[in-house]
């Protein structure tokens, strides 16, 4: 087998792979709403046994999720990019955001915050995203709508380490 060959076959496995972790339960359980606090606590926990601080839950960062997530919700696309080419951190400009760093996790079609936290920390990307020590904000955005013509909830966890001097010059 020629090397293309071969990376193209490990691009396609690694796809099918993660496509299949993160899209979860199936969609009758979509209708159920997903525990935000459960989310965050799970984090937490997580984070306290490798020493990283701890999140707290950021008003701005969950708007600018929902946003995202409402956005992925009604226009029917999963993706860390939006049909536009945008980036994630675009949703944090619109609401005014600040910071020095920051992530983004999404997952699609969970309703139960042990199962989300599972899937995550078992995703070396993601599992970097909730352990990162510089992040001590996250915000959560959970939306429901259509994707590939079943129903799906849409559910977007941004990480922040905020630039709190912009923060209070508002």
């Amino acid at each position: 087998m020629n090397k293309r060959l071969r990376e193209t076959l490990a691009l396609t496995l690694t796809f099918a792979v993660t496509f299949i972790s993160f899209f979860g339960p199936v969609p009758a359980q979509a209708q159920a709403t997903l525990n935000r606090t459960a989310v965050v606590a799970l984090a937490n926990q997580d984070r306290a046994t490798q020493g990283a601080g701890r999140l707290t839950e950021d008003p701005l960062l969950d708007k600018a999720a929902q946003a995202k997530a409402n956005d992925m919700a009604a226009k029917g696309y999963f993706s860390h990019l939006d049909p536009a080419g945008n980036a994630p951190w675009a949703w944090f400009k619109k609401v005014g955001y600040y910071y020095w760093g920051a992530g983004e996790n999404l997952a699609i079609n969970f309703s139960d915050a042990n199962s989300l936290n599972a899937a995550w920390m078992q995703s070396p990307a993601h599992r970097a995203n909730i352990m990162q020590g510089s992040y001590s904000r996250v915000g959560l955005g959970v939306a429901h709508g259509v994707y590939r013509g079943k129903p799906a909830t849409f559910i977007v966890e941004f990480f922040a380490d905020p630039y709190l001097g912009k923060l209070a010059l508002r």
